[in-house]
């Protein structure tokens, strides 16, 4: 049963996000997933205003006062506030506006509509800013060591930036390009490999060699690539036929996971992949989560309660150990020690049908309830949930909202370094408010 809580415990202080203001939402947690008393902050961009919320709140506090008097009230699992920094002034120009965000150890890049690359450290503040494209930026990815900075855009180009010297690499495709993932270990190798895809639906393995950069085309022919992630030398991709993940090191194919049955458009409400670890892939698309092990194939075969997906050409194979649906759409996807967070876009089905008509879903025309997040087991059992606070969410669209957290230590798992005791950061960005 999910654990609700309100914003700061119910009270009057929540955040208020300026019609004028993009979101930027960074999330921290607090703790190991074993222990109760998390907290999850938005930091606070120094705006400050009442939130549509507020006077509900104000009604709430009587209520709160009374717990109180019968017991000591019990600390919000969620505690949010706004991020501060430079983000207001660097958002706050003409039309622009976040259009996702990735987050290394030390840094968070955001890309723009208008085609920057902001580079920022934890606080908001901007550390360096690149203007490489003259469109949206569609997707943007760090090396394992923090030193590079990847990006793809509407305009057709993949960006290389070194964040430490001028060092810079261009590459054209003509087409949109819809995501890039850099080989982690992109500083450490001569070979300067990244993956990329687009609207010309080809997955691209781009690699320096002596007589400079070439392409291998890993798939086509299965519609645009909406999705690429990289850890270790395994590489995972998504179109529009499903999932696939190819091993970097041994050059082969290991695995095709189909795409969920009566998923939605993946332009208009697109798959999500993240690494839990080194071995664990999962992917939600639509209202599906599908969780993934890569192992050695064994002459054994596989446990029956598994669906295997392997390559017969592969030493690996790929097993799903779970699965299940949600009752919101998929907006963002992140791990939370052995648990997942997830960011939930909940279209408001009444008002869709009145105001969209014509048979335009409402989670396709932007007319949605208040985002939330929720904290799940691979047995979809929450652990917790809440609602965000975003003023004119009702006009949102699934795909406007982005989910990043920060790395884990190179242990490979969560849950290990929350137990040594860091806190893992998760950021959540959204538009600013164009609505009238």
């Amino acid at each position: 049963m999910a654990k609700e809580m309100s914003v700061n415990g119910g009270g009057g202080n929540g955040y208020v996000e300026n019609g004028a203001t993009p979101t930027l939402i960074p999330i921290e947690t607090e703790g190991s997933p074993a222990v109760s008393d998390h907290s999850l902050t938005i930091l606070n961009d120094g705006v400050d205003g009442d939130d549509e919320r507020d006077d509900e709140d104000e009604r709430e506090n009587g209520a709160v006062e009374e717990e109180e008097e019968e017991g000591a009230e019990e600390e919000p699992r969620f505690k949010y506030q706004r991020m501060g920094g430079s983000i207001q002034s660097l958002l706050s120009r003409g039309s622009d506006a976040p259009s996702c965000i990735t987050v290394a150890e030390r840094m968070i890049a955001l890309g723009t509509i208008d085609g920057a690359v902001h580079i920022l450290d934890y606080q908001g503040n901007q550390v360096k800013e690149f203007s490489g494209h003259s469109a949206k930026v569609n997707d943007l990815s760090f090396d394992i060591e923090g030193e590079y900075i990847g990006s793809c855009s509407d305009d057709g180009y993949v960006v290389i930036n070194s964040l430490f010297t001028d060092e810079r690499e261009k590459f054209e495709y003509h087409r949109p390009m819809k995501a890039v993932a850099l080989d982690p270990d992109y500083a450490r190798k001569s070979s300067r490999r990244f993956a990329a895809g687009g609207l010309a639906g080809q997955l691209l393995l781009n690699t320096k060699g002596w007589f400079g950069n070439r392409d291998q085309v890993l798939h086509s022919g299965e519609g645009p690539i909406h999705a690429v992630k990289w850890r270790t030398s395994l590489v995972a991709w998504a179109n529009d036929a499903g999932v696939k993940v190819y091993d970097a090191a041994n050059y082969h194919r290991i695995t095709y996971i189909e795409r969920p049955r009566a998923s939605p458009p993946a332009e208009l409400l697109r798959p999500h992949l993240v690494w839990q670890d080194d071995r664990v892939l999962v992917i939600g698309w639509g209202t599906s989560v599908k969780i993934a092990a890569i192992r050695q194939k064994s002459s054994g075969g596989t446990n029956a309660t598994d669906r295997n997906y392997s390559s017969s050409t592969s030493a690996k194979q790929v097993d799903i150990v779970a699965a299940f649906q949600t009752d919101y759409f998929i907006s963002g996807l992140a791990p939370y020690g052995d648990a997942l967070l997830i960011l939930a876009y909940i279209p408001d089905k009444e008002d869709g049908e009145k105001e969209v008509g014509k048979g335009i879903p409402s989670w396709q025309a932007g007319c949605a309830k208040r985002p939330e997040v929720h904290i799940v087991t691979w047995k979809n059992e929450d652990l917790a949930a809440d609602e965000l606070s975003i003023y004119h969410f009702e006009h949102y669209k699934a795909t406007d909202y982005g989910l990043a957290h920060a790395p884990f230590s190179r242990s490979g798992s969560a849950a290990t370094q929350w137990i040594a005791g860091d806190e893992p950061l998760y950021y959540i960005v959204s538009p600013k408010d164009e609505c009238r």
